[in-house]
């Protein structure tokens, strides 16, 4: 398969203006965005860089789940109570993600005809403005990123207004139509601007022992001028400055050209991971660009992507939803479809965050919930501490199943039995001995003390009687059938948890054969999250399997359709084309992501939650950045060409009649089989499995379920 990735990258003829319209560069640690029009601008950024205080009224000992619940169904005043000490109003100003500045470079271009491009095959971005040019990349192996130009231009470094900024040395904020308003000032000390030899940087100092540096090295080489830049914070070592230096001066012994290759060696690498051509640019276009950025911001080793990745926003604001580990749709969503398409090393480091943070999530399961076991607060900063926001959410103990699916995903596409073994059994066990903690049993059922759909009915009361919501249930069906899952394949028994599942009522379905909000009602209106829908997509509960089931699928799907998408955002769209793809309505699935390449998405490929540009998709008009949608959208896609959750392969199972070629290569499936097909004008042609081992596989092919013994190695079947 020959993919072109010239077609997939970015040009523009004309400057860039917006941080949100830049280019992106990044490499899961260091991320960098390239835009502006006399200066060039270069937003610097850093995952870990954060100020993680935590919010006092949340350490206090009477900041309990039991008080909780009784003022969520209590009177207005228990109500008022309840919004003002568990809302967190007014909301700190921390934990907060903060971005690390930008590099203002003076190219001597006034125009706005600064042509930029991004190169997403090699990870790079070009320059040209009259007889200037300017090439940027940041590193793949080291922590480092570079400009070359080829003429020495001189450049100023600029600090956040909201960190520790002034009016004679900084910008002043602008409200840029995203969700921020302006914010009071972080009251950091002033930052320590320093010039040393060719070292230009600044010493930020938080209102902790936490310091970090911007920090840049000049260097003439040949006929260039290289930039060489980083960030360093005491969580690399305490000298930041001396630590910083080593590295630039290493790098630039090493020098662009060698970086360079090391660099684009591991792109190779990343992209030869696995390909799909679906003989349609746009679909292909977003697809690719979100598997770059997905790679720019998401790394083995490193930290999962908070809500804006490495690109938090340059408008000297703190960034929306102070750019949060937002478990409530955005990080589950993050991490959906990496399994598929075969970047396992990239998309494992949600799991491993979360096994690395257990003993805070204990701490947390202990002293909010009172419970043992694993319990996360579903808003929180990189360290794992409470950040605030709607309890419905933020507070509900079943974000933590949701979350821990990703030690199931990871599981299911990599058939890891010492991943399962380790981590992702001993995980979903203290999950589950935190929800257990809080069952109370009515009429011989299991059920929590308080029950609600994220985000309906916003902040009002409403939300907490409702009944017993369908996300709630589906979550913790999902839990108990995959703990039994696990026990099977570790043989061990699994009766405990058998017995738990007998108690628990099923999804919730009305006369009509339509999944309800909650046991008590349909879902009412318009909204942006499909939570009562969850028990199809992404937990696989009711699955599409029989008669039945997809009528009651079908029919919800027509509730939703009644219902509109007035006030979906955007990363409904490619949700909503996933459920289509549950019912191999393919058609369906294509306008909803059509929908969304035309609204949501901002000229560098960033999804922006809202209609933006007025397509009439939605009655959102604003543009926060988010990353969610787009990892979403690629999963939807490859759900169209590839299922695997019945307990046989599907082959192009919901392909839109526009689609009359399509092929990919080495998707993965269950138990880490890779998955290569064709397809021409309603046939699969041609299909190969890769496999580590020797397996046995059911597929539906061409409409025929038929079993394959599949030898180690490559086995072509048609």
């Amino acid at each position: 398969m020959n993919i072109k990735f010239k077609d997939y990258g970015l040009r523009f003829e004309n400057s860039i203006k917006r941080w949100d319209e830049a280019i992106p560069l990044g490499n899961g640690s260091i991320g960098a965005l390239v835009y502006g029009n006399g200066p060039l601008k270069i937003a610097i950024d850093r995952i870990d860089l954060w100020d993680n205080r935590p919010i006092e009224s949340v350490c206090k000992k009477d900041f309990k789940y039991k008080d909780y619940a009784r003022a969520c169904k209590g009177n207005k005043e228990d109500w008022l109570y309840k919004i003002n000490k568990y809302d967190i109003r007014p909301r700190s100003n921390f934990p907060t993600k903060l971005s690390a500045g930008r590099i203002i470079l003076d190219i001597g271009c006034t125009s706005e005809n600064i042509c930029s491009e991004l190169d997403i095959e090699n990870a790079i971005t070009k320059i040209t403005c009259n007889s200037i040019n300017l090439k940027s990349f940041i590193s793949a192996v080291s922590q480092v990123g570079i400009i070359r130009i080829d003429k020495e231009c001189s450049f100023k470094l600029h600090v956040p207004t909201y960190i520790s900024g002034n009016e004679e040395d900084n910008e002043m904020a602008q409200d840029d139509g995203t969700l921020s308003t302006y914010q009071p000032l972080l009251n950091y000390p002033s930052a320590d601007f320093k010039k040393e030899d060719c070292f230009t940087y600044y010493i930020q100092k938080s209102l902790t022992d936490y310091s970090y540096t911007l920090m840049v090295k000049q260097v003439k080489s040949g006929e260039f001028f290289d930039l060489y830049y980083t960030v360093a914070t005491t969580d690399d070592n305490n000298d930041v400055v001396t630590y910083a230096k080593e590295l630039l001066d290493n790098a630039s012994a090493k020098g662009y050209d060698e970086i360079f290759k090391e660099h684009q060696k591991w792109w190779k690498k990343y992209w030869a991971k696995s390909k799909i051509s679906v003989c349609d640019k746009e679909i292909e276009k977003t697809y690719y660009r979100s598997w770059y950025l997905f790679a720019s911001t998401s790394r083995k080793g490193g930290y999962p992507m908070p809500l804006q990745g490495v690109w938090t926003a340059d408008n000297d604001m703190l960034p929306p939803w102070k750019g949060d580990y937002h478990h409530d749709t955005n990080t589950q969503m993050s991490y959906w479809g990496y399994g598929k398409a075969n970047r396992l090393d990239e998309g494992r480091v949600f799991a491993d965050y979360l096994w690395n943070l257990r003993n805070k999530f204990k701490k947390f399961a202990k002293h909010f919930f009172q419970v043992d076991g694993y319990l996360l607060p579903a808003t929180s900063s990189l360290n794992g501490e409470f950040m605030g926001g709607w309890s419905q959410y933020s507070l509900s103990p079943l974000m933590t199943v949701w979350a821990a699916k990703a030690f199931d995903d990871y599981y299911h596409y990599s058939g890891d039995k010492n991943f399962l073994k380790n981590r992702a059994f001993p995980f979903l066990k203290g999950v589950e001995k935190g929800i257990r903690g809080l069952f109370v049993e009515k009429d011989g059922k299991y059920y929590l003390p308080v029950s609600t759909s994220p985000e309906i009915y916003e902040e009002k009361q409403e939300n907490f009687r409702i009944g017993v919501s369908n996300f709630d249930q589906s979550l913790l069906l999902y839990l108990y059938k995959a703990l039994i899952r696990f026990c099977k394949d570790l043989g061990v028994d699994s009766k405990e948890y058998e017995e738990i599942l007998s108690k628990l009522d099923w999804i919730f379905v009305d006369d009509e054969k339509v999944i309800m909000l909650s046991n008590e009602r349909r879902m009412p209106f318009s909204h942006r999250h499909f939570s009562h829908l969850m028990c199809v997509y992404p937990l696989n509960v009711l699955k599409n399997d029989s008669k039945e089931n997809e009528e009651i699928i079908k029919n919800s799907m027509l509730e939703i359709e009644q219902l509109g998408t007035g006030w979906w955002v955007g990363f409904s769209f490619p949700w909503c084309a996933t459920l289509y793809a549950s019912i191999y309505n393919g058609n369906a699935a294509y306008e909803k992501l059509r929908t969304f390449n035309l609204a949501f998405l901002s000229q560098n490929g960033f999804h922006l939650n809202g209609d933006y540009k007025g397509y009439g998709a939605s009655q959102w008009h604003y543009r926060p950045f988010t990353l969610e949608a787009q990892f979403a959208y690629c999963d939807a896609v490859q759900e169209m060409l590839l299922q695997d959750n019945k307990g046989y392969i599907e082959l192009f199972p919901a392909m839109p009649n526009r689609w009359n070629k399509a092929e990919f290569k080495d998707l993965r499936v269950e138990k880490g089989l890779l998955i290569s097909a064709k397809y021409e004008n309603g046939k699969v042609t041609k299909f190969s499995v890769k496999s580590k081992n020797d397996a046995d596989l059911k597929v539906m092919l061409n409409g025929e379920l038929k079993s394959f013994s599949v030898n180690k190695g490559n086995n072509i079947i048609i």
